[in-house]
């Protein structure tokens, strides 16, 4: 992700700590070294919050970008890992650090987007029926150019872009981000039931959108 910064503590920052040690779950991880870092942070290691930032940065940025889209999601990351900073004090450990991370992220992307007064999901989700994707297919197009460069990836970024909110966070969580059905029931507060039940439908919507794409490079492998 370019454009990156320390949001590394100032050196000598002192911050009270004791809620790691109690925190239901939290002896069984004592060796995960997210949750060492989170220690040392609070203890006062000015590079130990650094250390988190510049490994989850690209990850965080990446699920950032396929919610938001643009320029914002920079200055949106940005916000996430200063809102993680602030918060550190009260990250009890009975999670992981990745999902509470997450967690800050898919609020701080859900907030932008319903200040942005976004398009209506369900009218959205009509056009689209209609109109899948944000451009008229070339049936010319050459295929192995396509897969050779971002093009698919680009076209993946701008269906994903018209499934409605949740449906797109869940994807990409589980898909993309790679996270277990525990970790996205954790970050979204649903049910781990709730969570395959609505990764299915999300993944039967996407599908669908992306069924003109899919023809298109199943003719041109065949060709």
């Amino acid at each position: 992700m370019p454009r990156t910064a320390s949001l590394a503590p100032a050196s000598g920052t002192a911050v009270a700590t004791g809620a790691l040690g109690t925190a239901p779950g939290a002896v069984g991880r004592a060796a995960d070294p997210d949750l060492i870092l989170v220690r040392a942070h609070l203890a006062g290691d000015p590079k130990a919050f650094e250390t988190l930032f510049r490994k989850y940065q690209t990850p965080i940025f990446n699920m950032v970008t396929r919610m938001v889209r643009g320029e914002d999601a920079y200055d949106i990351t940005q916000e996430v890992f200063l809102k993680a900073l602030r918060a550190m004090k009260n990250f009890r450990g009975d999670s992981k650090f990745s999902t509470w991370l997450y967690t800050i992220a898919r609020h701080t992307c859900l907030n932008h987007l319903r200040h942005k007064n976004v398009i209506d999901e369900e009218s959205l989700e009509e056009s689209q029926e209609e109109h899948p994707g944000n451009e008229p297919i070339d049936a010319a197009m050459n295929v192995a150019r396509m897969c050779e460069t971002r093009e698919l990836q680009r076209v993946v970024d701008d269906l994903l872009a018209t499934m409605p909110q949740e449906a797109r966070m869940l994807l990409i969580l589980r898909d993309f981000e790679q996270l277990s059905y525990d970790e996205i029931s954790q970050v979204t507060e649903l049910s781990i039931v709730n969570v395959k039940s609505k990764i299915h439908r999300a993944r039967q919507a996407f599908k669908k959108r992306f069924q003109p794409y899919l023809e298109l490079l199943e003719g041109g492998v065949g060709r």
